[in-house]
């Protein structure tokens, strides 16, 4: 779980030295420093004119299991991770397509330490608003329907208990991110957002109660689902005018 966890740190640890360089670059272009922040104190709240009309967004987050209670408490989000190409429907709508890859693991909790492991790919549709805050602001309330296929791994006594490790469902994920530009085509910034899955857990799959876990303690007479909160990158493509 903690190489995956850094893998996700020195991703966005990169991003950030890469804006950090595109701040050098304009810093050593021969700008006056002083002349830009006054530019920039100026900036008046009315959204851009002309907004790009195709973008690629990129996310990368934790997810946290909700629902239902045998899920919630014995199942850890690692990451999730998107990837969607988008069109702007009018001047602020925009739709796209994408792919959703995310990783879970049974709780290092439960008694025997199983390494069992939740891993889905997904393609989706994503439509959203873009609302600008300024011209180097804007929130992004969307929503992604999905259709989700995935498999278990590290079952265990799967010689002995064996089960079908594959699942798939279709799901919706509604969120809101907030977008700050670090150049004309580039932001970064924050998302939050709730997975609802039509989908079940089901113990006997992964044999839950071999890993020690007293499932008639848990509910389960709801769908899983997860909330998630991560990073998200948005890259403007197209002319503007």
């Amino acid at each position: 779980m903690h190489k995956h966890i850094n893998k996700i740190f020195f991703t966005f640890y990169f991003l950030f030295l890469f804006i950090l360089s595109i701040s050098a670059q304009v810093d050593s272009s021969g700008v006056d420093s002083e002349s830009l922040l006054s530019e920039q104190d100026e900036l008046p709240s009315e959204p851009p004119e002309k907004i790009h009309p195709f973008s690629i967004r990129l996310s990368a987050g934790v997810p946290n299991p909700i629902s239902s209670e045998l899920f919630r408490k014995n199942f850890i989000g690692i990451y999730e991770a998107n990837l969607s190409f988008n069109f702007r429907i009018g001047r602020y709508f925009y739709s796209g397509i994408g792919a959703n890859n995310s990783l879970l693991s049974l709780s290092n909790r439960t008694r025997f330490g199983s390494k069992t492991k939740m891993q889905s790919i997904a393609v989706f549709i994503r439509n959203g608003y873009d609302y600008y805050h300024s011209k180097k602001i804007f929130s992004s309330f969307f929503l992604v329907t999905g259709y989700k296929k995935g498999f278990y791994t590290g079952i265990l006594n799967l010689d002995k208990k064996p089960q079908n490790p594959n699942f798939e469902f279709f799901y919706l994920q509604p969120g809101y991110s907030i977008n700050f530009f670090s150049e004309e085509r580039l932001t970064l910034g924050f998302y939050a957002a709730i997975q609802g899955m039509f989908w079940q857990f089901n113990p006997d799959q992964v044999n839950l109660s071999d890993a020690g876990v007293e499932v008639s303690k848990f509910s389960n007479n709801q769908n899983a689902g997860f909330w998630i909160i991560g990073l998200e990158m948005y890259i403007g493509i197209g002319k503007t005018n």
